[in-house]
């Protein structure tokens, strides 16, 4: 993807998300996500935006209307670090902090038998195997919290 392409959809991400934001402060809307912590040989996959505040977090997204939880992890991770989820294990479900807390999130771990990703350019910075005992900083709520639900498989 030629580099200026890049750079102005990195904008145009980076302008939505803090739309959104703002409105999430007056309207606390209802929304749905997946994260996954993604393993492999003891390491934890993070990745940083290219959008939102400069913090590491598990990769996952928006689920869409009629997708289940699966379908919306297997296809996030598709489209943002190109690999191909056959099954994700659920890790459980929760709400966001502050005003995402209407926003419902569910988690999953997924191993994978290679750290080889293929980050998309426009929504992902920088990616990161870490070991989960100590995880780049500074790491998202999201991380936080899936990190402390997932200490005894870790």
């Amino acid at each position: 993807m030629p580099a200026l392409r890049v750079t102005i959809l990195r904008q145009l991400y980076r302008a939505a998300y803090w739309t959104l934001w703002v409105f999430s402060l007056v309207a606390h809307p209802r929304g749905r996500g997946v994260k996954g912590l993604i393993r492999n040989d003891g390491a934890v996959l993070f990745v940083r935006h290219t959008y939102g505040p400069y913090e590491w977090e598990l990769p996952g997204g928006g689920q869409h209307r009629h997708e289940l939880p699966a379908e919306a992890i297997t296809r996030e991770l598709r489209e943002e670090l190109g690999i191909e989820v056959t099954n994700p294990v659920p890790l459980g479900a929760g709400n966001g902090p502050r005003q995402y807390r209407n926003n419902r999130v569910t988690f999953f771990t997924i191993d994978l038998a290679s750290r080889d990703v293929q980050a998309d350019p426009v929504e992902i910075a920088e990616v990161r195997w870490s070991d989960p005992t100590d995880p780049p900083r500074p790491l998202g709520w999201y991380a936080a919290d899936v990190l402390r639900r997932a200490r005894a498989q870790l």
